[in-house]
């Protein structure tokens, strides 16, 4: 699977590996005092020593995990002009067109897990992303939102936000 991000996204990545290192390097810390607080037999009922063991197994995963995204995503200039089509990094204007009360919203189709629909950013990979990917203006496409087909146009694209270009 083809990983692209913007270098908004590269930047957002980098900060959410450093709190997980961070997180993970105070579990670690955290170990010996977790060992200490239970059971003399060491891991054997010692809720807090098997705590730290599970949630330090799950930071290493998370850890690696975005490692390998840093590793493998591709890098993608930032669109100064609007693109012909939508691609990672435009901003989309689009509706419902078989609902005349649904207003027109804007997004920008960011990078690879990189979404956070409250900013107006949609990660390329999520369902609405995957819709709108490779729309051009006046187009429709199908989502399907909680097992209902919608319908969405493309009524605009337009170049990536101010401030993603970093």
């Amino acid at each position: 699977m083809r990983m692209v991000l913007t270098p908004g996204g590269r930047r957002r990545l980098t900060e959410r590996l450093a709190a997980v290192r961070a997180e993970l390097d105070a579990i670690v810390a955290d170990m010996p005092a977790a060992l200490e607080s239970g059971d003399t037999s060491g891991w054997h009922d010692n809720f807090a020593f098997e705590d730290n063991q599970r949630r330090q197994h799950q930071l290493a995963h998370r850890l690696r995990e975005l490692e390998r995204i840093l590793d493998q995503a591709e890098l993608i200039s930032p669109w100064t002009r609007p693109p012909d089509r939508a691609w990672v990094g435009a901003r989309v204007r689009y509706q419902d067109p078989d609902d005349p009360a649904d207003e027109p919203r804007t997004v920008w189709l960011a990078g690879f897990g990189d979404g956070d629909p409250a900013c107006g950013r949609i990660s390329y990979d999520s369902p609405l992303g995957r819709a709108l990917l490779g729309a051009a203006e006046g187009e429709v496409r199908t989502v399907q939102v909680a097992g209902v087909a919608r319908s969405l146009e493309v009524l605009e694209l337009g170049p990536t936000p101010a401030g993603e270009e970093r």
